[in-house]
């Protein structure tokens, strides 16, 4: 099916260019099985990097990834995406220690990803003007128009937390958020949760957020001065 290689190709990109030697073929033998399985993923020090922003990540992982993609129901039930234990450490990119070696290899990766950027932007244009040309069916997108319609996300245990001693030597800080849960499921009129109808036009998602507090401190202790930072 062609919903299938295109989970593949977006899975394989989003998480191929944050988290640490992902295992690209692991991954699509999950996808293809209907369910994904990711526990432990390091997010990339330079994951922000296309942000533009002088900020790095000195301590960054999600606990458990599960995607649930029922390919013989996508019309009748949800896809579950369902991310656990999410941190991140921030840190003004002046605090990391210069390691040539390592600054290298993360330019070469971004010119690569750009790379593969540019040419999959050139397949799409092709792939548009193909379709276009021969005038096919629009039945993939409606199919990805309906699984979008009964997605399910779920997260839980978030926190990130940025630290900044350089600014202000004598007044270090840390500020952070946090968020217990963060769920969206399609609902009906009244704001149930269920199953999109087909018969109707628009579609609502309900987003919930459990326990979502954020915190500024000064003088405050810096984590990511010990070799494996715990601050959740």
């Amino acid at each position: 099916m062609v919903f299938e290689s295109v989970v593949v190709d977006v899975l394989n990109r989003f998480l191929g260019d944050y988290v640490v030697n992902l295992d690209t073929s692991q991954l699509t033998l999950g996808i293809w099985g209907g369910a994904v399985v990711l526990k432990n993923l390091v997010i990339k020090e330079n994951a922000l990097s296309q942000l533009d922003v002088p900020f790095k990540i000195k301590v960054g992982h999600i606990g458990n990834l599960n995607l649930t993609i029922p390919w013989k129901n996508l019309y009748t039930q949800p896809v579950v995406a369902v991310l656990e234990d999410i941190y991140l450490l921030i840190v003004p990119s002046s605090i990391i220690r210069y390691d040539p070696l390592k600054e290298e290899k993360q330019l070469l990766e971004i010119k690569q990803q750009e790379l593969k950027r540019i040419e999959e932007a050139k397949q799409k244009v092709a792939d548009q003007e193909k379709i276009l040309a021969e005038k096919q069916d629009t039945f993939t997108e409606k199919l990805i128009t309906q699984i979008i319609k009964n997605l399910q996300v779920k997260i839980s245990s978030i926190h990130i937390r940025y630290e900044d001693d350089i600014t202000n030597r004598d007044n270090p800080l840390s500020f952070g958020i946090s968020l217990q849960n963060l769920s969206m499921q399609t609902t009906d009129s009244n704001w149930v949760p269920c199953r999109h109808d087909e018969t109707e036009k628009l579609f609502r998602k309900l987003i919930r957020l459990d326990n979502l507090f954020a915190y500024w401190n000064v003088k405050s202790r810096m984590f990511y001065l010990f070799d494996v930072p715990k601050f959740n």
